[in-house]
C-alpha cells in the first residue's frame, strides 16, 4: 500500500513489536501454549475489556497526583529564594530513585523533580508511571493475540489491520498530509466527523450497490 514520505518508519518500535507478534505466534503453535490455542474471540472478549479498565484505572491513579504534585513543586520551589532550581542531587542506594530527572507527567505538565527529590508522592508518581507502562503491555498484547487467531482461521491478517489503519488516520489528518487548513483541536475534531460521515456513506454505498459479479 501507498506510504507517505513525510513519515519516517520507526524501526526500533517495529522491530520490538515483530519480536512480541512472533510470541504470539509461537504460543498459539502446537508446540505453544494450550491454553492459547483453546482461546477464540468471544473467550478473549472479556480479557480485552478488563486490561482495558486497568489502563484507565492507571491513568486515573497517575492524573490524581499530578495536581498535587505541581502544587508541592510550586512551594519548593519558592523555598529557595530565588526561584532558581537546585542542581539535582545525586541518586543514593537508600532513595532507590536510579535518577533525579523524572519522567514527564501525562498533559505535558513540567514536574520539577529536583524540588522534589526523595518526597514520597514523587516515589508514588514513578510508580504510578510503571503501572500504566505495564497494563499498557498488557493491553497492547490483546489486539495481537485476536489479530493473530483471525489469521489462524483465516479471516485477516495483522498487516492488513494495520495498513487499514494507517490509512484511515491519513485520511482522518487531511490537515497534515493534505491541503486542508485547521487552526484549533476544535476544528480538527469537526472535520474527523466529517471524513468519518464521508467514509461511512461511501461504505453503505458499495454495500447497496455491490460491483458486478460481486453479488
Amino acid at each position: 500500500m501507498k506510504r507517505e514520505k513525510r513519515i519516517e518508519a520507526n524501526f526500533t518500535d517495529g522491530y520490538a513489536f515483530a519480536h512480541l507478534c512472533g510470541l504470539q505466534e509461537t504460543l498459539l503453535s502446537e508446540e505453544g501454549c494450550p491454553w492459547d490455542r483453546e482461546q477464540t474471540f468471544s473467550t478473549l472478549r472479556k480479557y480485552l475489556l478488563e486490561e482495558a479498565e486497568e489502563v484507565a484505572s492507571a491513568i486515573d491513579r497517575l492524573t490524581r497526583l499530578e495536581p498535587e504534585l505541581r502544587s508541592l513543586a510550586g512551594e519548593n520551589s519558592g523555598r529557595c529564594g530565588s526561584g532558581t532550581a537546585s542542581a539535582p542531587r545525586p541518586a543514593t542506594e537508600e532513595s532507590g530513585l536510579g535518577s533525579v530527572e523524572a519522567p514527564p507527567p501525562l498533559h505535558g505538565v513540567n514536574i520539577d523533580s529536583t524540588s522534589l527529590y526523595g518526597h514520597p508522592r514523587m516515589e508514588e508518581w514513578r510508580s504510578a508511571i510503571d503501572d500504566l507502562k505495564e497494563e499498557i503491555g498488557d493491553l497492547l498484547i490483546q489486539p495481537i493475540f485476536q489479530c493473530k487467531l483471525a489469521e489462524k482461521l483465516g479471516y485477516f491478517t495483522l498487516r492488513e489491520v494495520i495498513d487499514r489503519t494507517y490509512s484511515k488516520l491519513v485520511r482522518r489528518h487531511p490537515h497534515v498530509f493534505g491541503e486542508s487548513k485547521v487552526k484549533s483541536p476544535a476544528e480538527v475534531l469537526d472535520q474527523w466527523s466529517r471524513v468519518k460521515e464521508e467514509e461511512t456513506r461511501l461504505k453503505a454505498n458499495v454495500i447497496n450497490h455491490p460491483k458486478e459479479g460481486e453479488e
